[in-house]
């Protein structure tokens, strides 16, 4: 099981730690404004004792124990997948006790519409992981 830290926003957990420079580029994407002024709330978390597990091993080691163990019903992954895929796709894992879809992968530009709409209970995670294209990452609507 994977001890996930303990926020006080939505986390985004970084798991590669080979790229400060995309780390830095991943960042700045996500807490920029959207054309609309949505805002992201999310909290950037470097635990190196995260480094070097995949996305799916986190996936598959955390607990779908929101709202009892966690405050937040997701949480977004950088790995060594979103690394090297030139689009920068981050993995989003899904918490919530009450629903058992499946993680997909997002734009970083598409994070502050996960993070909005989960958090004020808009929409569902399945909502956004159906709407992923056949490579598995969601690019918005």
């Amino acid at each position: 099981m994977v001890d996930l830290p303990e926020t006080w926003c939505v986390p985004v957990v970084r798991a590669d730690f080979r790229d400060d420079g995309v780390w830095e580029q991943l960042k700045g994407e996500i807490v920029s404004p959207t054309e609309e002024g949505f805002v992201a709330g999310v909290e950037f978390v470097e635990d190196r004792a995260l480094n070097g597990l995949s996305g799916a091993a986190i996936a598959a080691g955390s607990p779908r124990a929101y709202p009892r163990q966690y405050r937040h019903p997701v949480v977004f992954v950088v790995d060594a997948v979103t690394i090297a895929l030139p689009e920068r796709p981050l993995l989003v894992v899904n918490l919530n006790e009450r629903d058992e879809t499946d993680p997909f992968r997002t734009l970083p530009r598409q994070v502050q519409a996960i993070e909005n709409n989960l958090s004020v209970a808009n929409m569902d995670f399945v909502e956004f992981a159906r709407s992923a294209g056949p490579d598995g990452i969601f690019r918005g609507f």
